[in-house]
């Protein structure tokens, strides 16, 4: 069958620790939040006025 999705968070927060220890796999798994939403649908509206070459132009700006 496999291995369960309950096993793999357990096996992997095990590897957390041993590399990072208690703070910092707590900490490491903070930074991570279960969005929600619909990002496509958002992103479509918050760039809908956007080009690529507006986007190209402040990266441009920013490099200098």
């Amino acid at each position: 069958m496999g291995t369960t999705f309950a096993e793999i968070k357990t096996m992997g927060w095990k590897a957390l620790v041993k590399e990072l220890g208690y703070s910092g796999a707590t900490k490491f798994m903070l930074l991570y939040e279960k969005g929600e939403g619909d990002y496509t649908k958002t992103r479509k509206e918050l760039f809908k006025d956007i080009t690529i070459e507006d986007i190209v132009s402040e990266i441009s700006k920013t490099k200098k």
